[in-house]
């Protein structure tokens, strides 16, 4: 059976990928196997300004904020299986805390298929910035299909 790979990079799901990598693999005949990836730290909040100080007394600590970002993603793959499997769609999926791209490429490397949303490379919540697609792309010979919010 043919594989599409589908990659989610941080706590953002991207239902337009996931669509549409359902959608492909019911009319195609394909297994899905979805690749979460996570970083292990925050994008930088940036600077403060004094007159927001008194704000910062309801922020939470950068821990208590990764272990909500940790449950967002866990959420999300429970999710991504269940729209698979209820379409009757073979389904494997694993995640990977800060994966090297050789790491990634292991793992995808009998895919006939890798998907991916079109903002991959763009820094979102614990996403995994050592990983982009250009070099994603330098490295494998399976095709890169992006989609986008209209594909």
């Amino acid at each position: 059976m043919k594989t599409i790979v589908v990659i989610v990079n941080g706590i953002s799901l991207p239902f337009h990928v996931i669509d549409y990598v359902i959608s492909k693999a019911k009319k195609e005949s394909y297994e899905i196997y979805a690749l979460f990836l996570r970083g292990t730290k925050e994008p930088l909040k940036g600077y403060v300004f004094p007159s927001d100080l008194g704000t910062t007394e309801t922020w939470t600590s950068e821990a208590d904020a990764i272990k909500d970002d940790e449950k967002i993603i866990m959420d999300n793959m429970k999710l991504v299986k269940e729209m698979v499997e209820d379409e009757k769609i073979s389904y494997r999926s694993t995640l990977k805390i800060n994966a090297s791209i050789d790491e990634v490429i292991t793992i995808i490397r009998a895919a006939d298929l890798i998907v991916v949303d079109e903002n991959f490379d763009e820094v979102s919540l614990l996403s995994d910035n050592k990983i982009s697609l250009k070099d994603l792309r330098d490295k494998i010979t399976i095709p890169v299909q992006l989609v986008g919010h209209k594909t």
